[in-house]
């Protein structure tokens, strides 16, 4: 199994706050981690939940966010960007517009599409595996992608 985190988890994991849903996630992560399982993110997601923690950071000052999304990065891996990762992200987000299903904007940078791209390329690479997006929003995901909301990921 291999388990890709989006943007939505990758902002909870690294919450600061330690509210019920943070600890669910943090535990989530870590039994995961203990059975074995592959959890990985995007360097987008890093991106996308980086950019808003420091402007964050701006309005109330709070590195803590910032450092514990840091310390994420040494316990999972965050997949490379790649001209051909953006290739299959291009005509994903084609696809959609064409169905009449986009997942963004126009002229968004539709990060969800990306992450669809390396789902897609995992699937390649680990043929018969499960590989699914952890998501607060499965809507978006499971267009093009094995999507769940993270908590319903069980072993």
């Amino acid at each position: 199994m291999i388990v890709i985190i989006d943007s939505g988890v990758l902002g909870i994991l690294a919450n600061p706050n330690k509210s019920k849903e943070v600890s669910n996630a943090q535990e989530w992560l870590y039994s995961l981690l203990l059975k074995g399982i592959y959890v990985c993110s995007s360097e987008i997601c890093d991106f996308e939940v980086r950019r808003s923690l420091i402007l964050e950071s701006h309005k109330k000052p709070n590195l803590n966010s910032i450092q514990n999304l840091d310390k994420l990065r040494e316990i999972i891996d965050f997949l490379p960007i790649t001209s051909e990762l953006l290739r299959t992200a291009s005509n994903f987000w084609a696809s959609a517009r064409i169905q009449g299903i986009p997942t963004a904007d126009n002229k968004s940078l539709d990060i969800d599409i990306i992450i669809c791209s390396h789902w897609q390329e995992l699937q390649k690479e680990f043929p018969g595996r499960y590989i699914v997006i952890a998501t607060t929003n499965v809507k978006h995901l499971s267009r093009f992608a094995e999507a769940q909301t993270w908590r319903n990921i069980r072993l």
